[in-house]
């Protein structure tokens, strides 16, 4: 074999010497570890050069070349007589050939590629043969690894879009299988699946089937629930890791059924923040080689997967409380209007008559503040399972809140006269289940319901309306003693109408500050003034005063008492500093200002009064606020505490109405009042009723001993009052001495009095 080399110029062949510079120079770069493997032949394929590289690349020996020609050689993949001809066939064309082969070299596949093209002298004949060749592996691989990249994410794009996608959880998870095991050539997987959902059973964790590919009935039979720790995907939710299987054989495999084929497994689980959702499995051929690669793309599946579910559960969660109620599983007050809807229109259209319960459970607040909400809120479970029980499975129960429940009676019949009686039977049933002993956490409790009802439909009211009867019946329910049953009546409509407008009145009145303040005078015996009480007026918007009961129930009722008593108050501060600063308050030893049970028993109530004092720079010791007997009675502990806390920045107490509520004499001894104001109902005409006679003597004797001031309300002749100065009184507020006057027509009152 001639190893001298062949200088190439352009147009001729030159031979060069082995020991030239030259020789030596190209030799080494031949030789170059970088370099291609080279092989050159002549025309009948005889080896006449090769280089180091060409040795390395295709593994072989020099003695393997003695006598061999370029087609004799395995290792270079030419021995086919097809392919040979057609390299000669191209480079006789003056064309390159191209071509490649997978070799194990030193036990590793590779992969070669290789270009051959002919050698040609300076007259351009050809006179051989060359051949490029180089290991283009790790390009290959990086090209296999890019092109299954794509593959992947575009896999997951697909998943993440039906992930997305408006459909069931089953329906969302059958789909994502079928995409995933028709996308995925490159895991070699063999096409069958299974995905299976988390499910707690009886206190045990298991595993149901919801979604499957091309799984056998058998299999699918065999699978249809797993516990958690059994076979590979019990395993897997249990260990919440993915797991692999080379075969069925395998230990980890525990079911076994009728004619099953030998197979590997990859068990993935379905993780959302270490909870597990579910499990996805995938089939694989015996002997399945497990593959880092392929576990973490799996890994990726069942977290889009996860996603997938978890959004599902979300959504059906979301829906499940807009239309349900979370405590007790009835339906919401979204539902119950839906169902009323719809039985007012079934009604007007068949002439049918229905009928809607409102229930409220009377002084149910009281367990919750006792015995805590746990107890509370397990009684309200056993009285929604008493509902249900008691009522048909056609009725309609659900619960709008707190201790508030809804029954709705649709096509009860077509007489109202009828309809009213099967209604008040049902509200009898229901009244008397309720009503029964509820044992919970250890205590025997009792609740009694107040029930509402209102006949559908009269006129052409919407399930608002219905719904606002009802409440207005039960109402009327309670107001009459609780535990009873009241069908609604016009009348009731034209009460709550007058309390709407008293509302809206109210609250116009003040955002506008069309409040008003008027004052009546307090005095003593002999007709001079001491004090005077502070009495609101309410106008309304169309120029009258509404009737002052009538907007504090509702103002009580509705929480405007808390604005509406701060405004009274401070307004009630800088008027009193007005008058003082002026010089006509001298006579004015204390205004009294009413304080409702509502805002004396806020937890910022003493607080408020020292901001008021304080930015009216009033002097405090003028202020006596005037509090029922009923709110002493209610919260006793936490008003002795806020009377307290009252009298030590200067203001007096009194207790106002006295001797219309249930307080005994020894309650009273407890309590640090200064002032007591014997309600007008004993006081007037005292002088004709002996037996009111005898209370207030009585009254002014108690208090006496305990030191108190007293202030009688409601004089209104002069036999009351010489009555009272007979019996010991000081101090009186009435019609007899002045009407309650206006802000202007006291300013009078009082520069008459200090002159």
């Amino acid at each position: 074999m001639k190893n001298n080399l062949m200088l190439c110029r352009s147009g001729e062949l030159q031979e060069v010497s082995e020991a030239s510079p030259r020789a030596l120079y190209l030799e080494s770069i031949l030789n170059a570890s970088g370099i291609m493997a080279i092989i050159a032949t002549d025309l009948d394929f005889a080896i006449n050069y090769y280089n180091p590289s060409a040795q390395n690349l295709f593994d072989f020996k020099a003695s393997e070349l003695e006598g061999k020609r370029f087609n004799e050689i395995p290792a270079l993949g030419l021995t086919d007589a097809k392919r040979l001809k057609e390299m000669v066939d191209t480079v006789g064309n003056a064309e390159e050939y191209y071509y490649s082969l997978k070799r194990i070299v030193q036990g590793e596949c590779r992969l070669i590629e290789s270009v051959i093209s002919g050698i040609y002298d300076n007259q351009r004949r050809l006179i051989g043969y060359i051949l490029n060749a180089r290991d283009v592996t790790s390009r290959q691989v990086q090209q296999e690894r890019i092109t299954r990249k794509v593959a992947e994410e575009q896999c997951l794009g697909m998943l993440l879009r039906l992930s997305l996608d408006r459909m069931d959880v089953d329906r969302f998870l059958q789909q994502s299988l079928e995409s995933l095991l028709t996308s995925i050539p490159w895991l070699n997987l063999l096409p069958k699946g299974a995905i299976f959902l988390a499910e707690q059973q009886q206190q045990q964790e298991t595993l149901l089937l919801v979604a499957n590919y091309r799984l056998a009935d058998a299999v699918a039979a065999s699978c249809k629930q797993i516990s958690f720790g059994y076979c590979v995907c019990g395993r897997a939710a249990a260990q919440r890791e993915l797991l692999y299987i080379a075969d069925s054989d395998d230990n980890l495999h525990d079911v076994r059924y009728p004619g099953m084929e030998p197979h590997g497994h990859y068990s993935v689980p379905l993780l959302l923040s270490n909870k597990i959702l579910g499990v996805l499995t995938l089939y694989l051929p015996p002997g399945h080689q497990e593959k880092e690669s392929d576990k973490a793309f799996l890994k990726r599946v069942a977290d889009v997967l996860s996603m997938g579910i978890s959004k599902r559960r979300a959504e059906t969660a979301l829906e499940y409380e807009a239309q349900y109620d979370g405590l007790t599983t009835l339906p919401n007050r979204n539902q119950i209007i839906f169902h009323i809807d719809r039985a007012l229109a079934r009604a007007r259209r068949h002439g049918h008559i229905g009928a809607v319960m409102f229930i409220d459970l009377d002084h149910f607040k009281n367990i919750n503040d006792s015995l805590g909400h746990n107890i509370g809120d397990e009684v309200l479970r056993q009285v929604s399972r008493r509902l249900v029980t008691t009522l048909r499975q056609e009725d309609v129960v659900a619960r709008l809140g707190g201790d508030e429940f809804v029954v709705l009676l649709s096509e009860e019949g077509c007489h109202p006269r009828d309809v009213a009686r099967q209604a008040q039977l049902v509200a009898e049933k229901i009244r008397d289940s309720l009503s029964l002993t509820y044992n919970v956490g250890g205590y025997s409790l009792n609740v009694t319901p107040s029930i509402g009802v209102a006949l559908f439909p009269d006129n052409n009211e919407t399930t608002t309306q219905v719904l606002q009867q009802a409440d207005t019946a039960m109402y009327r329910a309670k107001a009459e003693g609780r535990n009873c049953i009241r069908f609604f009546l016009p009348v009731m409509q034209m009460r709550a109408n007058e309390r709407l407008a008293v509302e809206q009145d109210l609250r116009w009145a003040l955002d506008e500050r069309k409040l008003q303040l008027h004052y009546q005078p307090q005095v003593d015996a002999a007709g001079r003034m001491v004090g005077a009480e502070v009495l609101l007026r309410c106008p309304g918007q169309k120029g009258t005063f509404n009737r002052i009961d009538l907007c504090i129930d509702v103002a009580e009722t509705t929480g405007l008492i808390l604005p509406i008593g701060e405004w009274i108050l401070r307004e009630a501060c800088q008027n009193l500093k007005r008058w003082s600063d002026s010089g006509i308050a001298g006579s004015l030893r204390h205004l009294c200002i009413n304080i409702s049970p509502k805002q004396f028993l806020q937890g910022d109530f003493v607080p408020l009064v020292q901001r008021v004092i304080e930015e009216t720079c009033v002097d405090a010791q003028r202020l006596v606020l005037e509090i029922t007997e009923s709110t002493l009675i209610d919260a006793k502990a936490d008003a002795i505490v806020t009377m307290q806390a009252l009298k030590e920045i200067g203001i007096r107490v009194a207790m106002d109405d006295f001797g219309t509520g249930y307080s005994s004499l020894s309650y009273l001894t407890q309590l640090p009042l200064d002032i007591l104001k014997i309600d007008r109902s004993f006081v007037s005409g005292i002088s004709l009723d002996h037996k009111n006679a005898a209370i207030v003597e009585a009254l002014m004797t108690m208090a006496r001993q305990l030191h108190l001031y007293v202030i009688a309300e409601g004089v209104e002749t002069s036999d009351d009052l010489e009555f009272l100065v007979q019996k010991g009184c000081e101090y009186f507020q009435g019609f007899h001495f002045s009407r309650p006057q206006s802000v202007s027509e006291f300013n009078t009152y009082l520069g008459q009095q200090s002159r």
